[in-house]
């Protein structure tokens, strides 16, 4: 792990039931060294990514202009925003597009729909990689040997061991998902909701993310089967469409 990823992790400490950290809590969860640990804080704090609080160092300002940053200027988001609100009025579901960077998958944008209750994994919050047609429909198309990297390093998750006990069960799976174009999940993350989800790709047909439209069971068999599913698949093609034209196109789903 070089420097920068060292001086990141700091950040991944904090979460909703650790919203503070001193440096002791640094060097105990991290393994660093003191001297290390009050250096990276102190950088951290420099460029206000992290701020002295009473009951230690919390997220800084800094934080909130790069959410707005990334709100306004994110390719995906801001070329998908349109069409993504036109499928959330059209179904009355929910839609979510995530991105997937490293091991990780992160909804960037959730578009509410007629169902006001919260999701468990909305906006924000990364994705178990293994139980959820998110996940599952971007792990479906990584290049094989990044698969593998990811299957080798999650081996012991009991979630992967629900797709395949081995590796080869494992690829049998993502090869159906791939096949079929899209992922459908039920209950896995929101016990009483549906998702179902299509990749979106570069302009190099590299996966990207997904688009997923998540709804109460009850709402999803309000569908005729296979009504949903090519309306998911038609957004991810027109998403991927829209990220290699470099600009969004006129044709919305439904139309």
């Amino acid at each position: 792990m070089n420097s920068l990823r060292r001086m990141l992790a700091v950040l991944e400490l904090l979460r909703p039931d650790r919203p503070t950290l001193e440096v002791d809590d640094i060097c105990r969860l991290l393994d660093y060294a003191p001297a290390t640990a009050y250096r990276y804080v102190r950088e951290l704090v420099d460029v206000g990514l992290l701020v002295r609080l009473p009951g230690g160092y919390g997220l800084g300002p800094r934080i909130i202009e790069f959410d707005l940053l990334i709100r306004e200027t994110d390719p995906l988001l801001n070329r998908s925003r349109d069409l993504v609100a036109a499928l959330a009025a059209q179904t009355g579901l929910n839609v979510l597009l995530s991105e997937l960077y490293d091991d990780k998958v992160v909804t960037i944008h959730q578009e509410q729909g007629a169902d006001a209750q919260a999701l468990n994994f909305g906006r924000g919050r990364p994705m178990p990689l293994f139980r959820s047609a998110t996940s599952r429909v971007i792990l479906a198309w990584l290049p094989a040997r990044r698969l593998r990297r990811v299957h080798d390093t999650h081996a012991q998750a009991p979630e992967l061991h629900a797709l395949g006990a081995d590796w080869k069960s494992f690829t049998r799976a993502m090869l159906e998902v791939r096949r079929q174009g899209w992922c459908l999940s039920r209950g896995e993350l929101d016990s009483d909701k549906t998702g179902l989800a299509a990749p979106i790709f570069d302009d190099r047909q590299r996966v990207l993310g997904s688009v997923t439209l998540v709804g109460r069971h009850e709402r999803f068999a309000a569908f005729d089967d296979g009504r949903l599913v090519g309306l998911i698949t038609a957004a991810g093609r027109e998403i991927t469409q829209r990220m290699a034209a470099g600009g969004p196109a006129e044709r919305l789903v439904g139309r």
